[in-house]
């Protein structure tokens, strides 16, 4: 092993070691030369995931969509848990439907993120029990503009917040009694998609007298004066988030002081095709990126603000994704869809520094009934192509050694330059021509390659659709010779070579068919 790989290994390893607990299995995150790291077992942890339609959460489902699971290539299962299968009476639990699932994960070798269904669930309460739904005095309702009460519990209301932090706390305890020791259970999601869909605010008699009165001390960054003075049109959904975000803070940290897990939320996005009008087009009162340092400080037992980004086109998903990659908050993506479109921004995503990984939403039909095997599927190709390979890639992704190269629509040739040698990804057939031979493109749009310098001279590529080649530096005379490569993959943290290529599988390029491949390249600059 060379030096240089030595050394950023045994850095990570020194930050792991120093935050790791007695206890071999573990979840947590630990601080990195960058910011945070999510670790399990002791070892960086890329989330592949695929979670479960929204009423799937149970044991049976889980069991028969286990070789869907298996071909996905997911290492991380996202399975809801509403807060009506739990506490169906109050102060009555049944866990059976946990049990199950954790029983059923360990049966096919996969961890599991609990998505908590509890007082939000798209920004509405669907998943709340029927004991909540029928005391609408005890537990109100956000009140609209026009008067009227809608399907979304007020943030405001302490009873319902405490329901709520109640039942979560029962489920982290009776998670800790089963799952402690072994961490089938690797992380916890507090809510879905939080905020209120159908109002802009709440417009209850006691929700305006709040608004109207002062901004309340502990609202970072806040100035004297009421909302309106402080924030403009913009009041109402900062108003929203204070709430919403202290309320989830409070569940949060019941189920946190019970059993220390990592916890996230996840955010459906303001920034959405049209007119932006929160309580319309996206919630009010969920972390948006313009309040993100807000939500991250009045609820600090949640790790890590996930943003669900679905948008295909390249620009808006990287702007949204870089909006939460903020100090103290990796990138985490726990929605986004099974398009080619999202597979290629999916590999942009987990590339990033420190991020905590992406999961596909839901399982297609054609996937779940064997119609369509792990390689008609773009983001199942990803996984298969990174699940072993992601430890020995996080060390180098976070120390800055990787580059990607996504095939965009009319971009079909793209450079990735590293401190001795310059590297860059052709898609689709190449031809010669004026400025020599280029990439015309893939139909499918399909091409994505990631590159790692190993070592001086020495680099793991991954991709499909692809034909990669190396050159020297610009302005400097010669060319680069390829000593070695080696078709293979990664186990256990360490490359195995399945065969040597050369001659005609290297002469034009390194090739990566639609399936993908890994290889690890040796090469020298010959002057």
């Amino acid at each position: 092993m060379s030096r240089y790989l030595t050394t950023v290994l045994a850095g990570l390893l020194m930050a792991i070691t120093a935050s790791a607990t007695a206890n071999t299995h573990d979840s947590q995150f630990v601080m990195s030369s960058n910011g945070r790291q999510l670790t399990v077992d002791g070892k960086p942890y890329l989330v592949l995931g695929i979670q479960l339609h929204n009423s799937s959460g149970f044991p049976a489902i889980l069991h028969r969509l286990a070789p869907a699971i298996a071909r996905s290539g997911a290492n991380t299962v996202m399975v809801p848990i509403g807060w009506e299968s739990i506490e169906p009476r109050e102060g009555h639990f049944d866990f059976s439907v946990l049990d199950g699932l954790v029983k059923e994960a360990r049966a096919q070798h996969v961890r599991l993120a609990l998505l908590w269904f509890g007082t939000w669930k798209n920004a509405t309460m669907s998943y709340v029990p029927a004991w909540v739904k029928r005391d609408t005095r005890r537990f109100p309702r956000v009140i609209d503009a026009d008067g009227h009460p809608i399907d979304v519990l007020t943030p405001i209301a302490g009873a319902s917040r405490d329901a709520d932090a109640h039942a979560f706390a029962a489920l982290m305890g009776h998670l800790k009694q089963i799952d402690g020791r072994q961490r089938t259970v690797i992380m916890v999601q507090v809510e879905n998609e939080a905020g209120t869909l159908g109002a802009d605010r709440d417009h209850s008699a006691r929700a305006n007298a709040l608004f109207d009165g002062q901004v309340p001390a502990d609202m970072p960054d806040a100035k004297p004066g009421t909302w309106t003075q402080d924030y403009g049109v913009r009041a109402p959904e900062a108003f929203m988030a204070y709430y919403t975000a202290r309320y989830i803070g409070a569940v949060a940290a019941a189920g946190k002081k019970v059993y220390d897990l990592p916890l996230y939320v996840n955010v459906w996005p303001r920034q959405q095709p049209g007119l932006l009008r929160p309580g319309q087009s996206s919630p009010s009162g969920g972390a948006v990126s313009w309040l993100l340092p807000q939500w991250k400080a009045l609820a600090p037992a949640i790790d890590v603000v996930g943003v669900d980004n679905y948008d295909t086109n390249v620009a808006p998903y990287t702007a949204i994704a870089d909006a939460y990659r903020i100090k103290g908050n990796p990138l985490f993506v726990p929605e986004t869809g099974h398009s080619m479109a999202h597979a290629r921004h999916a590999i942009w995503t987990v590339m990033r520094p420190d991020a905590v990984g992406i999961s596909m939403f839901g399982i297609t039909d054609d996937f779940a009934s064997g119609k369509s095997d792990w390689k008609s599927s773009p983001m199942a190709v990803n996984y298969h192509l990174l699940r072993r390979a992601a430890s020995f890639l996080i060390p180098l992704r976070n120390a800055g050694k990787v580059r990607t190269a996504i095939e965009e629509r009319g971009l079909a040739n793209i450079p990735m330059h590293f401190d001795d040698v310059d590297l860059v990804a052709r898609f689709g057939e190449v031809r010669d021509g004026y400025g020599g031979p280029r990439g015309q493109g893939n139909a499918d749009v399909s091409g994505r390659v990631i590159a790692a310098q190993v070592a001086p001279h020495r680099f793991l590529l991954l991709g499909t659709s692809a034909n990669v080649k190396f050159a020297p530096k610009l302005g400097t005379m010669g060319h680069v010779e390829l000593l070695t490569v080696e078709q293979g993959h990664v186990e256990h943290g360490r490359w195995i070579t399945d065969r040597l290529l050369n001659g005609d599988e290297t002469a034009f390029g390194l090739i990566f068919p639609h399936d993908g491949t890994q290889l690890m390249v040796t090469e020298q600059v010959i002057q």
